[in-house]
């Protein structure tokens, strides 16, 4: 998948606290990387980086960052049983803006219960994907960021105990899980501000805005502010129309296969950068984003296509088809 900024946390028995922010090397870049559960590779932290310049500057950077020793209020054990509250707000998100933070628990520690809200809503629980790290003996919580209002505030609360003897054996099941990594916290952000007569309104007005003709470039589908959502959900009409009868689940199941079976054949840096793309559709698909599911899968181009038709996943297949004629 790909970034625009990474938050990394790592908290310790002790209640030490180390947080890092990496951003792309170059304004308008990314930083491509996978889960720790993606790929057998060894590495530093919660994340494998297809760049080994953004691998690199990762491990510099987060043996530097500040390591902090949380509070009472944020931080509670009894020398088995612990107790973490975390809280981050003002993440930047929009469009073609994702953000991600993950946390790393101290090592063997296994989770009882876990919380991610919304601090505007406090019913309102995030979707996010929890692992069990075996090479660094951590569990490990991914929370994708993603809002359109432009920023993503959380609030996270955690019990959990460490047992060195159990944790090998331990299976945290998260009741807020996200089947395909891929964490879309975006759909009751207006639910905030509108009523549910006015969320329709809104939605139809898009609708009716795609019926009339008014088409928008992928250009003006980078813009920020309340003009780009406009831009993002008429463009992403275009672009269904284009996947013709495509189901958006069963493609981003379909390319999860061609991403995995893509890394076992690739041999040289062309090839990587390819397999990013599909991972970055992979991830559109699981949100619905069609325009961005086009867009990268043209840009994954003719290899993937091949791979994707000898491998047999018609329904790739067919996307990357209709992307690149």
């Amino acid at each position: 998948m790909m970034s625009k900024a990474l938050i990394v946390e790592q908290l310790e028995a002790d209640g030490t606290l180390r947080s890092f922010l990496m951003q792309p090397s170059s304004h308008d870049g990314n930083i491509v990387v996978a889960f720790a559960d993606e790929y057998r590779d060894s590495r530093l932290g919660p994340f494998h980086f297809l760049d080994e310049s953004d691998e690199q500057r990762f491990a510099a950077g987060f043996a530097k960052c500040r390591a902090r020793k949380l509070g009472l209020r944020n931080f509670r054990s009894d020398g088995r049983s612990f107790h973490v509250e975390l809280a981050w707000s003002g993440i930047p998100t929009g469009a073609n803006f994702l953000s991600y933070y993950a946390l790393s628990f101290p090592q063997h520690a296994i989770i009882n219960q876990l919380t991610i809200r919304d601090p505007q809503n406090p019913t309102r629980e995030y979707l996010r994907w929890v692992t069990r790290d075996d090479d660094r003996q951590r569990y490990v919580v991914y929370l994708e960021c993603t809002s359109r209002l432009e920023r993503f505030d959380f609030e996270l609360v955690c019990d959990f105990v460490v047992d060195h003897q159990g944790f090998s054996a331990a299976n945290y099941a998260d009741p807020k899980p996200n089947e395909g990594y891929r964490c879309g916290n975006v759909d009751a952000d207006l639910e905030l501000f509108l009523a549910e007569g006015e969320r329709q309104k809104v939605q139809q007005f898009f609708i009716e805005r795609v019926i009339m003709g008014d088409t928008y470039s992928a250009g003006q589908a980078g813009a920020m502010g309340p003009q780009a959502h406009a831009h993002d959900m008429s463009f992403h009409q275009v672009s269904a129309q284009q996947l013709g009868h495509l189901d958006m689940r069963s493609l981003a199941v379909e390319l999860a296969a061609l991403r995995r079976e893509m890394r076992q054949k690739a041999t040289d840096p062309a090839q990587d950068i390819a397999i990013g793309e599909i991972a970055a559709a992979e991830a559109a698909a699981q949100k619905g984003d069609a325009s961005s599911v086009m867009r990268h899968l043209k840009s994954a181009g003719k290899w993937a296509f091949d791979v994707a038709t000898k491998v047999g996943v018609s329904i790739a297949s067919e996307a990357i088809k209709n992307s690149i004629s």
